[in-house]
């Protein structure tokens, strides 16, 4: 892999390693993949900016945020707010039959988890970086205001 990526580099590509070329032929499983990371590296960077210093208490909450049923519920506060472009992102997503499930989570709820990772990832890759926070951000406060409930 590290041998193809200096091909790359010395063939006078400048692509950065931080964008897909194929980005419009990835499907709904391979948005999810890359969404999954997305995600957690933004609950990660949220619970450090609005959480506890103690690393501890900080991968806890994070772990309680990134799973199947709080991205699934995150899914549904989210899903009025989206563009028709974006709801057939997350559609293709949750559509996509995969050969895992989560442990302690429904079929549902996987797929909704899997849908929204989908978008995630899609809106990553497509460089609409504001609207993924946007919506990141979104979700956030729909879960702080179910707690408060």
């Amino acid at each position: 892999m590290e041998e193809s990526i200096r091909e790359e580099k010395s063939s006078g590509t400048d692509r950065s390693l931080f964008e897909i070329s194929r980005k419009d032929e990835l499907g709904g499983l391979s948005l999810a993949y890359i969404g999954d990371a997305v995600f957690e590296l933004m609950v990660r960077l949220y619970m450090a900016e609005h959480g506890s210093i103690r690393v501890e208490k900080l991968h806890k909450r994070v772990t309680e945020t990134v799973n199947a049923g709080t991205q699934s519920r995150l899914s549904y506060i989210l899903r009025d707010s989206l563009t028709e472009e974006e709801a057939e992102v997350f559609r293709r997503g949750r559509n996509q039959r995969s050969q895992t499930s989560a442990k302690h989570q429904s079929i549902t709820d996987y797929r909704r988890a899997t849908g929204l990772e989908a978008l995630f990832g899609w809106l990553y890759i497509q460089g609409r970086l504001e609207r993924l926070e946007e919506l990141f951000l979104m979700g956030m406060e729909g879960l702080s205001k179910e707690v408060e409930s």
